[in-house]
């Protein structure tokens, strides 16, 4: 039972981290961790190819 229990918070929190990127990227930013994300898009030394 407390497997799930950790495996629940374990699982919100990754889906917490994920829609925070989404919303960062979706508003302008890149979500990446780079100074200044509002001109990311542009900037090759934050987007690497995947």
């Amino acid at each position: 039972m407390l497997e799930l229990i950790i495996l629940a918070i374990v699982a919100a929190l990754v889906f917490l981290a994920l829609r925070s990127i989404r919303r960062q990227r979706k508003n302008g930013g890149c979500g990446c961790g780079c100074a200044g994300c509002s001109g990311c898009p542009g900037r090759p030394d934050c987007r690497k190819p995947r």
